[in-house]
């Protein structure tokens, strides 16, 4: 059996089992399975995206990283599979009771099956090329950033924005899109932590160069992260339009999302801001793993 077909099978296991637990035993927490595909199809699809990004504008300090960052696409597939367990929940969407066009449950599932068998196929077609140093390499980064954002935007207006509806905002798409490379450069602080001296003597100083290049995009981009919070809660209050206030009066004036709130803030962007400002702990060994 090819490596593909191992991975097919194993994550339609995995699938029928969340499948018992979350449909049949009814074991899961409400919003668990949604929570955890959010989470998983961001750490799938945001690490390629940094790669991407690299190679088309011809930056050779991803080497390092390269191997482990393009090695997250085939959890595309195991979200795919965790979106089929998932759909007896669409009808738990406040949309139900008026579809329209866009928000009727049989597009809401044929999309978002098109979209991750694209998806999918474009991260591998990638992944391989890059990993091969393929002249087609470049091409595929081009796709892989438009099915990246189309993919992450879909998922942010259909199974977040969905939840609060009519409630909408052009900004959610690029939230999501933008939080997931955040977290992919995260995922390589993690990666830092676990395998510096095995990339130390491999790679020698061009890994502590990348190693500091891949900080400082962390601590960008926790600014980057706020400023686009603080451009959504900007808008909503100069426009103090009570069907929008609604929306973060909800999670911001009342506990226990208050309190949620202020911990997601400092933790994505005041400690990270804070601490990595410093150059000794971007380039330390343990520095950008633990904020990571």
């Amino acid at each position: 059996m090819s490596g593909l077909g191992k991975q097919i099978g194993i994550f339609a296991g995995l699938a029928v089992l969340f499948y018992i637990i979350e449909n049949v035993l009814h074991l899961g927490g409400q919003g668990s399975l949604l929570f955890n595909m959010l989470f998983f199809v961001a750490l799938a699809e945001g690490p390629l995206a940094i790669v991407a990004a690299a190679d088309i504008v011809g930056g050779k300090w991803i080497k390092p990283y390269r191997k482990e960052l393009l090695g997250t696409y085939p959890f595309i597939l195991l979200v795919g599979f965790l979106f089929l367990v998932f759909i007896p929940r669409i009808a738990d969407y406040p949309w139900q009771d008026h579809p329209t066009a866009w928000l009727n449950t049989p597009f809401f599932v044929a999309r978002h099956v098109v979209m991750f068998l694209i998806t999918f196929f474009v991260a591998m077609k990638y992944a391989r090329a890059s990993m091969s140093d393929a002249p087609s390499r470049n091409t595929w980064a081009v796709l892989y950033v438009f099915s990246y954002v189309i993919s992450q935007t879909l998922i942010a207006f259909d199974w977040v924005m969905g939840l609060d509806y009519p409630w909408l905002s052009t900004l959610f798409g690029a939230y999501f899109f933008v939080e997931a490379f955040y977290l992919a450069l995260a995922f390589g602080g993690i990666i830092t932590f676990l395998r510096y001296d095995q990339f130390v003597e491999e790679f020698g100083s061009e890994f502590k160069h990348a190693h500091m290049d891949m900080a400082t995009l962390m601590f960008g981009f926790s600014i980057f992260w706020a400023y686009q919070f603080f451009s959504q809660y900007l808008v909503i209050w100069y426009g103090n339009i009570p069907e929008e206030v609604l929306y973060l009066a909800e999670r911001i004036a009342h506990s226990p999302t208050r309190e949620f709130a202020y911990s997601v803030l400092v933790i994505l962007f005041l400690i990270p801001f804070v601490t990595l400002l410093f150059r000794k702990i971007k380039g330390s060994k343990f520095g950008y793993g633990i904020i990571a």
